[in-house]
């Protein structure tokens, strides 16, 4: 590969062109396949993955096959009727710590802030209107007035009405169910309590207080932890609405779909030789390739997405849409997120372990981007002469083509480009890591994490006693094809790493570069080290270790 070179310091500008112009041609864009977004007509040469990479991803998962044998040998004799079953699907994997502690509240609100979908939860300053909850059972619950908790900025919110109106599907015959539900949470104190001790400016825990299945209030549809069983079964309600959402909203509509446009683009307008080619490339790779075996499939008729989530197929593509239509890419950068949710603030939420971790990834991320970036771009003039440049961010923009919303305006200063370049870089990398390979953790164990519901639930006070709050819960969760699929799919998707974040291969064109540039690389990876070491010592003080933000378990690229 040559030296990087801005176009207008190329010694020998005519070579950027031929290739510019091939990749006009194979990289072509189409609006048609997954309205609304504009995605890539056919996979380009380049973009294929390598035997190797198949090699190694299909040897990761080698053991999926001989442990869906081993269930299916014992259960012709031992039958899928008691939640037990679920935990016995593990004959050949050890079961995720989950499995011992699913049932608690502390758990449950955990997976707001440290779980798989950590970028919906929003503090609010006073009960949404269509959230018919009393102070006095506020009270009750928290032991802290709603008036207080509010001016406090206690109350978080986690709201699912992108899901609002979405049709569920069917799977083998049987009916899937979705809801749309509110989940109220509230952050209380607890004195004296050793739980995080070193890591929070003050003791207590996120608390769970009320759960509204549908976006409007009814008589019957509001359930707190004072509902013994029933709560539990309202609980696992918003946890398969969340899969939906975090499969459809973020992961495939934000991360793959959107996050394409920077791969069409790259190739397209930056050449081979670009400075910033040349630094996101290896945080690009294999995306395209990943999108078209998940159109195959992943959100294929008849594939994982329409047997496994609870919508239809067109149900799931749907919140796909609705989600990238809500989306703006400025906004999504982690600083301004966490600052937009109101959840930026350690006061008012003191345990917030993706912000924690995330910010810590996110700000080497930008000491890096910027280091590397201004080696080229010696002032914003010099920024502003570069006309592949200015393509691209025109191609990222165009509604025919890219599409994205929240791109800089131009001309763009050398502060803007930094932030957007960071923003691709911890998306496709740290953000897509901790959205995926959380799922091992969360979602192998069914009854924590379904993908889906197979009844709505019982009517308010049918329950009895013990024996028939289990059978309502084992007729809401999957059954065991079903739920031998969900493990299928989530060991494919987390099984295997290709790379390590902010670490190249020997012939990446990053480390062919003057020393100056070999050094902002060593120093990010050594930055990286040490944000690895504090996490470690940060989980050594939490109830529950987070791992997704650890930099040895994050890719360079949504390659999975």
């Amino acid at each position: 590969m040559p030296r990087a070179y801005l176009p207008q310091h190329d010694p020998d500008p005519a070579l950027r062109q031929p290739g510019l112009a091939t990749n006009r041609e194979r990289y072509v864009y189409d609006a048609t396949i997954v309205p609304p977004f504009v995605v890539y007509r056919s996979l380009p040469a380049a973009e294929i993955f390598t035997a190797g990479y198949f090699t190694d991803r299909l040897s990761s998962s080698v053991g999926v096959p001989a442990n869906f044998a081993a269930v299916k040998l014992a259960s012709l004799i031992d039958r899928f009727d008691e939640l037990q079953d679920y935990e016995d699907l593990f004959k050949l994997f050890d079961p995720p710590a989950i499995v011992r502690n699913w049932r608690d509240d502390a758990m449950f609100a955990e997976q707001r802030v440290a779980g798989i979908e950590c970028r919906l939860l929003r503090r609010i300053s006073r009960l949404p209107e269509n959230l018919r909850l009393t102070a006095s059972d506020f009270a009750a619950i928290t032991g802290i007035g709603l008036d207080h908790a509010a001016a406090e900025g206690r109350l978080h919110l986690a709201d699912y009405a992108l899901l609002d109106g979405i049709e569920a599907g069917e799977s083998h015959g049987l009916t899937k169910f979705l809801y749309a539900p509110l989940a109220l949470f509230c952050w209380v104190d607890q004195p004296g309590s050793q739980d995080m001790r070193r890591e929070t400016p003050r003791a207590g825990r996120l608390v769970p207080v009320a759960i509204q299945l549908d976006q409007r209030p009814g008589p019957h549809n509001l359930y707190t932890p004072r509902d013994g069983a029933e709560w539990l079964l309202a609980r696992t309600a918003v946890q398969a609405a969340e899969y939906a959402l975090h499969m459809m909203g973020h992961h495939v509509a934000i991360v793959h779909l959107a996050m394409e446009n920077f791969a069409m683009a790259t190739a397209r307008q930056l050449a081979d030789n670009h400075p910033l080619a040349a630094l996101l490339r290896p945080h690009l790779r294999y995306m395209m390739a990943q999108d078209e075996l998940s159109r195959r499939t992943f959100v294929n008729p008849g594939g994982y997405i329409d047997r496994l989530l609870a919508p239809t197929l067109a149900g799931s593509l749907e919140i796909a849409a609705r989600s990238f239509k809500r989306w703006d890419l400025r906004a999504w950068a982690l600083p301004r997120d966490l600052a937009d949710r109101g959840v930026d603030d350690r006061e008012t939420l003191p345990h917030y372990p993706f912000r924690d971790d995330g910010l810590l990834i996110w700000n080497a991320t930008a000491e890096y981007v910027a280091a590397y970036l201004d080696r080229f771009y010696t002032s914003d003039a010099e920024l502003h002469a570069d006309p592949e440049l200015r393509a691209w961010l025109d191609e990222l923009g165009d509604p025919s083509r890219g599409n994205l919303p929240g791109l800089p305006a131009w001309p763009p200063t050398r502060a803007d480009l930094a932030e957007l370049v960071t923003n691709v870089l911890f998306t496709n990398g740290p953000y897509h890591a901790s959205l995926n390979y959380r799922q091992w953790e969360y979602a192998t164990y069914v009854p924590n994490y379904p993908m889906a519901l197979y009844s709505p639930l019982p009517p308010r006070g049918s329950l009895r006693d013990a024996a028939e709050a289990e059978r309502a819960l084992l007729e809401l969760l999957p059954a065991q094809k079903q739920s031998l699929a969900q493990l299928e799919i989530i060991n494919l998707l987390t099984a295997y790493q290709l790379d390590q974040y902010g670490h190249y291969g020997d012939d990446d064109p990053l480390l062919g570069e003057p020393r100056q540039i070999r050094e902002i690389v060593t120093n990010f990876q050594e930055r990286l080290a040490s944000i690895e070491a504090e996490i470690h010592r940060r989980n050594d003080d939490r109830a529950v270790p987070y791992h997704g933000m650890l930099p040895s378990k994050i890719p360079n690229s949504a390659s999975v």
